[in-house]
């Protein structure tokens, strides 16, 4: 990353799907100060704002008060709050170092003065280095998969209601484990920051289906919540091409469950690696 993002030309983005173009517009938080920002919810998933979102902003909020050509490469999150779509969200940025190397940034999500999500996010300047990773795992390829929409509950096929797609592959009964590949439903603007943002907002879905799996639960079973969310990015990666994310459970416990995943790109990439903790109650 050699530039600031150009939140103007996200705002103005027309991709043809209008939830795609609301997404990016949503990311796009509007500076207030030199610490401070603002921002607003989706319209999808109603009556809710999904955690993703929140991340994704948190981190554009952040990205905005380092300079250039540092990039994130990690970031740990709580939710503390459930936020309200219908109350602007404040982002205020506090500058913990600027070293050489790295800035760590603190970004608070609040509503009314109190805070619903709180992050820690740092920043490196590209530098190069020794190199490995883990293969990507053997899957079914996305086409040979049927296609959904989060949150629209969109039938089988290509999801162009909504902003993402996911492609689920069959697990195995009883194993704590999931991939999926998923991919937002049109083309974003060449941004890296915005992919970035993008990427972040990804890992939030299907990172726990494999603790349902385990227990062979569905979702209307349970009550979730997310309790934190952590992530590192290890290589750039386009949100708008496939990405597997695959995922396992090593343990639930105590009305919790954890999740770890690593997300490749088609390619064969590992992009990032993810792990959250989600609440997790039966239905009585």
């Amino acid at each position: 990353m050699t530039a600031r993002p150009d939140l103007a030309a996200w705002r103005a983005h027309r991709s043809g799907v209008p939830a795609v173009d609301e997404l990016v517009a949503a990311f796009a938080v509007e500076q207030l100060s030199a610490t401070g920002f603002a921002g607003h919810s989706t319209s999808v998933p109603e009556r809710r704002v999904f955690g993703g979102q929140l991340l994704a902003q948190c981190v554009v909020a952040a990205t905005l008060t380092v300079p250039p050509p540092s990039a994130l490469h990690s970031m740990h999150a709580y939710f503390v709050r459930a936020a309200r779509p219908a109350v602007k969200i404040h982002f205020e940025v506090t500058a913990i170092r600027d070293g050489r190397s790295f800035a760590v940034r603190r970004v608070d999500a609040l509503q009314d003065n109190e805070v619903v999500t709180t992050m820690t996010a740092s920043f490196q300047v590209p530098e190069s280095g020794l190199s490995h990773q883990d293969p990507i795992p053997a899957r079914t390829a996305p086409a040979e998969l049927p296609g959904r929409t989060p949150f629209l509950m969109a039938p089988d096929g290509p999801a162009r209601a909504g902003a993402v797609e996911l492609r689920a592959c069959t697990p195995e009964p009883g194993r704590p484990e999931s991939s999926v590949w998923l991919r937002a439903t049109a083309p974003l603007p060449d941004d890296p920051v915005l992919h970035q943002a993008m990427l972040v907002y990804l890992s939030d879905f299907s990172i726990l289906h494999g603790a349902f799996n385990r227990h062979g639960v569905s979702r209307p079973e349970v009550r979730t919540a997310s309790l934190d969310h952590s992530m590192w990015l290890h290589r750039p990666a386009r949100a708008d091409d496939w990405l597997l994310y695959d995922s396992r459970s090593p343990s639930a416990a105590g009305a919790r469950a954890m999740g770890q995943a690593s997300l490749f790109t088609a390619a064969g990439e590992l992009a990032a690696t993810a792990a959250q903790e989600m609440l997790v109650r039966r239905r009585t």
